[in-house]
């Protein structure tokens, strides 16, 4: 066996076993890159709050995650994980925002992109990918909204499910299912 061979198992063991402690442990850690094309990689879906805007924030990539820190975003906790390139059966997460609202949206349907554009959000860019049905290893991210704050929020972790009940956001619908560990 090569050592180009042995050095990519090594890496690919190091970052399997990266994920698999951030997992445990709820350390935060960036997506290492993938080492080969055949490679899937994968980024945290983190949701962050901003307690003066009264908005949530779902991240998907480092560029949101700058962004969400250079606005005083707070770190919440990791959803679940997007897919840094399409793979097969799976449609873009997008970012839209509303500046009337203060408000971030991140939706994977045709139906959450209309309602963006109709409610004045503007659109921001593609955060990674989610899949359209449910398959192993995935769970279901939901769309809540909340009239009162104006807010949107992605929820897959049962904590932010808990906590957009108990705030007073309302169910609206599936965006897509996305990989957890």
């Amino acid at each position: 066996m090569s050592e180009n061979v042995r050095s990519r198992r090594r890496r690919r063991a190091a970052s399997a076993a990266l994920l698999a402690a951030a997992g445990l442990t709820g350390t935060v850690l960036a997506a290492a890159p993938a080492a080969h094309a055949d490679t899937v990689s994968l980024y945290p879906l983190y949701t962050w709050w901003n307690p003066d805007r009264g908005d949530n924030f779902t991240t998907g990539n480092l560029g949101d995650e700058n962004n969400a820190v250079a606005a005083n975003y707070l770190p919440i906790r990791k959803e679940a994980f997007v897919y840094e390139t399409q793979q097969p059966g799976t449609v873009p997460l997008h970012l839209f925002w509303n500046n009337a609202r203060q408000d971030n949206f991140s939706t994977a349907t045709q139906v959450g992109i209309d309602s963006a554009y109709s409610a004045g959000y503007a659109y921001i860019g593609v955060q990674g990918y989610v899949n359209t049905a449910q398959e192993p290893g995935t769970r279901p991210l939901y769309l809540f909204w909340s009239e009162a704050r104006q807010d949107n929020v992605l929820a897959s972790d049962q904590a932010t499910i808990d906590s957009a009940y108990s705030a007073g956001y309302v169910l609206m619908r599936t965006e897509g299912y996305a990989p957890h560990y």
